[in-house]
């Protein structure tokens, strides 16, 4: 035995019941009937709603995969209508608000937001 192969203490045993098998001389295993493995206990309900994430459309602007300028392009999009819009029609803005929240790390995102609330955020809102 090599060192870098790895050992597995059932092949032998495999291949020996197989053998078995062609020979006649061991029944091969019954297969399982339809529905007589038992299926997994239901998954949990959670006690939040879960939102369904999709990732930010293509945008031709952004043809290459690092998305960091799309990421960048969004989250200033929907701050810039957040204050064309006010709070009134917002609703209006919340795709802007997918986009960078799918296209974006968290860590960008929080630290955009403490950079705009304290005015030192580098990009025009």
């Amino acid at each position: 035995m090599s060192t870098g192969s790895v050992f597995d203490p059932h092949g032998e045993m495999r291949g020996r019941d197989v053998s078995k098998v062609a020979r006649g001389e061991q029944a091969p295993r019954p297969a399982h009937e339809p529905d007589s493995v038992s299926k997994g206990p239901p998954p949990p309900e959670l006690p939040f709603k879960v939102e369904e994430m999709r990732s930010a459309p293509a945008d031709r602007r952004f043809p290459n995969a690092n998305q960091t300028r799309h990421c960048y392009t969004r989250y200033i999009e929907y701050h810039r209508c957040m204050q064309k819009k006010g709070g009134g029609e917002a609703a209006d803005c919340e795709k802007f608000a997918k986009y960078y929240r799918a296209l974006c790390p968290s860590d960008w995102i929080v630290k955009w937001n403490e950079q705009r609330e304290r005015g030192i955020f580098p990009g025009p809102l």
